[in-house]
């Protein structure tokens, strides 16, 4: 077959839709030409030369319209409803969404990927003309027609033709181009011309081109795929084959005859009252007015015609009835033919029916009378409205392959007796069988995971012993109303029950609830009165209001520790309600919440502040009802509290175990003791339980029982207040004088850990954790510090640091947030009591760490107590991912992360406000990084700036190896961010063991190399050099101090300023009256007594954290230095030389002072030396 173009393809297509709405044909896309078209063994492949290119082809844009598609602007020519038409129409006009004119992107050519639009694109033949080819081919038409007889012409021919140019071809007449023939219709039979008018020119060398009509004989024709004479359906292209001599000119396309083999795609037939319907296309989709067989179908059929139509019968090979089908068949044939008795749709003949839609609106109020339905095997999905108000329909059962049903599907089918739904069911749209009172399904299909918004309310009939295991959501309403309705229990991974899920349903009888679940909305169990809960989900949060109402046989003792919200009415007229307590931090008891709730007679209320209650939440209950307070509680004197009998007691703040470890052997036991302080506490009962029983188990005495190898955690919590301690339980093979470590720290629970206190740090602070638990929202991990695990955490440390006599050293605590999702980003809530607690100095706080695996923040007590002082309420730390850098900040730090710290509360007004600055008090930010491959980390900064834009560099702030931060102190907050600054190369450091070092301070500009190329680190530090580093970083301005005071010092020298600034702070004396010799070489003592005095001019606090260590040559250090020594050696700034010797008289070279002042720097930025690095 020959390669063909088609430059004026829109005109065909267009002919061909002409055609397809004549015929009610399916437009079928001409393939593309093979690309071996054109080759042969002298033009083995294509080229640029010959022009040739492959044809893609395209796809048409498949979006279906919605409201939002069309304008408010009526284009039908009725300005009103149900206005009379001007034409002879008997039937008053309806505004349907077609009325309306479009706004579509898509009608005005603006695709995106969901319509699936694709351009066509055109292609070219191959120009190559073979004349070594040409001379051996045959014309031979590709389906063997048969020879025609001509008469014989007594035209002479030359010995060498002529080859004739064409340049355009005459149209084919419309009957010929444009054919539809029966089945069974012979090649022989078709109209296919052997003679073809055209213009063009004979190809005649040194010749000018004029032009000239010609008619072709000898014409053949070829098709694009094989004429099947036998086919009952079909359709074909056919193209002409040109006899020898003749050439196109390049663009000049062959003419084409179309060839249709079958009928219409949609074919009605009115047998008394039954209507026959074949349907084999949809058109483009029929999901428009103008663009639906059916709608042709229905217009040339019912044109004049009446039936009393009971029952139609589809067939054909459609995948899918759209809602223009419906809309059609069943609407417009309803107005034509005054049509309204359809009581049985068969669609079981259409073998390839995968879905069903019914969303026009008015289509679906005419089958209310339909009583009988088949589908097809083949069914998979049954859409929006597709079966709505058929309140006779009596269908017993659904296709087994069905994987979808969708919104109000089955909507007001008030006689639908399905008793099961196919297994492969995996959706049920909201209000899909609303109202389906006679459903009388026993079971759910396994694969549902989410029950939808009103899917069976009013299933009166509905009598469910079960739902799907992997339920993890049931929408508002779902069970309104179905009282046969007959659960003993949920799903365990159920997460939420919605508003009204199960009001009225009587017959429930729930014995427990999910243990995951958070939630329980309003009305959810209203009038469930045979409902007997023993106990709630540990982790709810809410109860909506009138969750519980008239749920008679409820006896809850308890209720979860974390419940916040008890809503209004929520327990009204549960008559048996047993409780003994109020949760610690419920916040809110609606009106009326326990009102009539009889068989309440004592209430501990466990937290410190007083729930807000209204003059009628305890309502019509037990007039001798008795609240127990909290002893210094807040807010139990008003509020309506005033009006309740109440009494006060002491509560538990914490409890202790006397171990947070303990290892066994199988069979073996240990007794752990807990301890309840205070000591004075009311109510000290508590209850033991074991993580894993399989390996250890415990009894109501905290005796505990090794049964296999393994761990477990053994919890012991107070009845009321649930607070918690825990302890570690390791079960080992057996072994023989086992060794109980009893020195380990004493009182631990699941949220707390105290760090014991490592020797080599005599002042170290004892450190705490307590984790937060948060929630990750859009990379956002959200959370709230507890006050009450704060308060144990910070008991527990005190009460420890008291029994090793270090509470004069303070206590550092650390929040931990705990997350097992990923996030870059945090919000933490810090309650206005919690804060109070860190920032009073009588509890020793000395550091608040916020530890997260991308930011850390350590706060010393001065800058919590700024915050205590500028803010009111709750405040909340912030560190946001910023990506909106520019400028020199987005210069400096680059793909490097970045994040706005803050400080925020609530101020008057309720607006927004921050603390931005901590006075006297610091702040040590730690930003998590990984260096690239080629950054040196020496040369890594915090930077910071206010805008976004300009860059500060913070000169003391400095890489740790292992905890993999960047590391910085600041005095304020804004945007903090990794930055890089290279060192320059020397060439003298690149092997060198203080090459970080040596970057570190070259990068910072504390000091530079001899030359360009060297900084020779192996040389002799002076004392101008170590002035001059101090100073850079102290960051002073040298042109504040531009005069000289040494004789000794020229005044040009680059460090005369910094010589100045060291003398008028104190920093150094000099050598003598007038002299200060800055080119000598500096002692590793003299370095020592200059750190120290630097010290005390920054008002830096070195840490303690190491034992003093006795120097051999302590009798070489000089008496006025021997505390600067010491001092430096502490704090881990200065370290001897191996064998206890410090060498106090040796000079101290280039590459030992560069290292002494990095850890300088890193000493005091980071209040973890202090408190024990990680």
């Amino acid at each position: 077959m020959r390669n063909r173009k088609h430059v004026c393809g829109l005109s065909l297509l267009l002919c061909a839709v002409l055609l397809a709405g004549q015929l009610g044909t399916t437009i079928y896309a001409e393939g593309t030409a093979s690309d071996t078209e054109g080759l042969c063994e002298h033009h083995p492949e294509h080229t640029a030369e010959c022009g040739y290119v492959e044809a893609m082809e395209g796809h048409p844009c498949e979006h279906v319209h919605t409201d939002d598609c069309y304008t408010d602007k009526l284009v039908c020519g009725y300005e009103e409803e149900n206005m009379e038409p001007a034409s002879d129409n008997n039937a008053a006009h309806e505004h349907t969404q077609e009325c309306y004119e479009w706004n579509c992107p898509h009608e005005r050519g603006e695709h995106d990927e969901d319509c699936g639009y694709k351009e066509a694109v055109e292609g070219h033949s191959c120009g190559f003309n073979c004349e070594e080819c040409s001379k051996e081919s045959k014309q031979v038409s590709g389906n063997d027609l048969p020879e025609q007889e001509f008469p014989e012409t007594n035209i002479e021919k030359s010995e060498e033709t002529t080859v004739f140019v064409l340049t355009a071809f005459e149209a084919l007449g419309e009957k010929t181009q444009y054919q539809t023939v029966t089945a069974g219709t012979k090649l022989s039979e078709l109209d296919l011309p052997n003679t073809l008018s055209a213009s063009g020119y004979p190809l005649e060398k040194d010749k000018e081109h004029i032009s000239e009509s010609v008619t072709i004989t000898d014409v053949t024709w070829e098709s694009d795929t094989k004429y099947d004479e036998n086919a009952g359906q079909g359709s074909y292209l056919f193209t002409p084959v040109l006899p020898t001599g003749y050439t196109c000119e390049r663009d000049v396309e062959l003419p084409e005859i179309y060839v249709r083999i079958g009928a219409a795609n949609v074919v009605l037939d009115v047998q008394d009252d039954v209507l026959d319907v074949t349907f084999n296309s949809n058109g483009s989709g029929g999901n428009s007015m103008d663009d639906n067989e059916m709608k042709k179908a229905i217009d040339a059929v019912l044109t004049g015609k009446k039936a009393n139509i009971t029952t139609i019968k589809l067939t054909g090979n459609v995948k899918e009835i759209t809602r223009y089908n419906w809309k059609y068949l069943l609407e417009q044939y309803y107005i034509k033919s005054d049509w309204d008795n359809l009581t049985t749709l068969d669609l079981s003949g259409m073998t390839d029916l995968e879905t069903i839609m019914n969303n026009t609106h008015t289509a679906k109020d005419n089958m209310t009378k339909m009583q009988m339905l088949y589908l097809p095997d083949s069914l998979k999905i049954i859409r929006e409205y597709a079966f709505y108000g058929c309140r006779n329909l009596k269908l017993q059962s659904l296709p087994d392959g069905l994987k979808q049903i969708g919104d109000e599907a089955f909507y007001g089918c008030e006689r639908l007796e399905l008793q099961s739904l196919p297994k492969g069911l995996t959706q049920i749209g909201n209000s899909a069988f609303w109202g389906c009172k006679s459903l009388a399904l026993q079971s759910l299909p396994e694969n549902l995971t989410q029950i939808e918004n009103y899917v069976f309310n009013g299933c009166t009939s509905l009598a469910l012993q079960s739902l799907p295991k992997d339920l993890t959501q049931i929408g508002d309403s779902a069970f309104y109303g179905c009282n046969s309705l007959v659960l003993q229990s949920l799903p365990v991974d159920l997460k939420q029950i919605g508003d009204y899920v199960f009001y009225g349903c009587n017959s429930l009888v729930l014995q427990s609830l999910p243990v995951d679940l958070k939630q329980i909305g309003d009305y959810a169990f209203y009038g469930c009165e045979r409902l007997e809960l023993q106990s709630l989900p540990v982790d709810l949060k809410q109860i909506g209001d009138e969750a519980f109402y008239g749920c008679e046989r409820l006896e809850l003792q308890s209720l979860p520790k974390g419940l916040t919200q008890i809503g209004d009415e929520a327990f009204y007229g549960c008559k048996n309600l047993a409780l003994q307590s109020l949760p610690v931090d419920l916040t809110q008891i609606g009106v009326y919440a326990f009102s009539g709730c009889t068989g309440l007679s004592s209430i501990i209320m466990e937290s410190s502040t007083a729930p807000a209650i209204s003059s009628s939440t305890f309502n019509n209950t037990n007039t001798g009802l008795t609240f127990y307070i909290p002893k210094n509680g807040n807010g139990y004197d008003s509020g309506n509290w005033e009006n309740l009998n109440t009494v006060e007691y002491t509560p538990i703040s914490a409890l202790v175990l006397d171990r947070n470890t303990l290892q066994l052997g199988p069979g073996q036991s240990e007794t752990l003791a807990a301890t309840v302080i205070p000591t004075d506490a009311s109510y000290k009962a508590v209850s033991w339980k074991s993580s894993n029983t399989g390996v250890a188990i415990v009894d109501s005495s905290g005796r505990v029982t090794a049964v296999s190898i393994g761990t477990a955690t053994i919890t012991v919590t107070s009845q009321y207040g649930k607070k918690t301690a825990t302890c570690a339980v390791t079960v080992n093979s057996p072994i023989s004088n086992r060794d109980n470590d009893h020195s380990s720290p004493r009182g631990s629970d699941s949220n707390i850990t105290i760090t014991p206190l490592k020797p080599s740090q005599p002042d170290s602070p004892e450190r705490t954790v307590a984790e937060i638990p948060v929630t990750v929202k859009d990379g956002m991990a959200i959370g709230t510090a507890s006050d009450d695990s704060t308060w144990e955490a910070l008991i527990r440390a005190l009460h420890t640091a008291r029994q090793k006599g270090r509470a004069k050293y303070g206590i550092t605590m650390q929040y931990s947030v705990t997350s097992a999702a990923v996030y870059d980003s945090f919000s933490i809530i810090i309650k206005r009591a919690t804060l109070d607690r860190l920032a009073d100095p009588d509890n020793g706080i000395k550091y608040l760490t916020l530890h997260t695996p991308i930011v850390d923040l350590t706060f010393d007590l001065a800058a919590l107590q700024e915050i205590q002082k500028q803010s009111i309420g709750d405040i909340t730390l912030t560190a946001a991912r910023e990506t909106g850098l520019t400028g020199d900040m987005l210069a400096a730090v680059g793909t490097r992360p970045a994040y706005r710290l803050t400080v925020g509360y609530t101020g008057q007004g309720g607006k927004a406000a921050f603390v931005t600055s901590f006075g006297t008090g610091r702040v040590t930010v730690r930003l998590a990084y990984k260096p690239a491959a080629d950054e040196q980390t020496g040369s890594l900064f915090l930077v910071y700036s206010k805008d976004g834009k300009n860059t500060e560099w913070l000169y003391q702030s400095s890489y740790d190896l292992g905890s993999g931060n960047l590391i910085g102190s600041t005095g304020h907050f804004s945007v903090y961010g990794v930055g890089y600054k290279p060192a320059p190369a020397y060439a003298d450091t690149m092997s060198h063991w203080a090459k970080e070092d040596i970057n570190f301070v070259a990068s910072r500009g504390m000091l530079g190399g001899t030359d360009e190329n060297a900084f020779v680190p192996d040389g002799i530090m002076t004392q101008g050099m170590l002035v001059l580093a101090l100073g850079q970083l102290a960051g002073i301005d040298p042109a504040a101090y531009p005069s000289v005071q040494f004789s000794d010092a020229d005044a040009a020298a680059y460090y005369a300023p910094y010589v100045e600034w060291a003398s008028s702070k104190g920093i150094i004396n000099g050598t003598g009256e007038k002299t200060f010799a800055p080119d000598a070489a500096v002692t590793r003592e003299e370095i020592a007594v200059m750190m120290k005095r630097y010290v005390a001019v920054l008002g830096y606090t070195l840490p303690i954290a190491r034992e003093a260590e006795i120097f051999t040559d302590n009798n070489k250090i000089t008496g006025s230095m021997k505390s600067a020594v010491q001092t430096m050696q502490q704090a881990g700034v200065m370290n001897s030389k191996g064998n206890h010797l410090f060498a106090p008289k040796d000079t101290v070279t280039r590459a030992e002072a560069v290292a002494i002042l990095r850890r300088f720097v890193e000493t005091v930025i980071d209040p973890y030396a202090a408190g024990g690095r990680k």
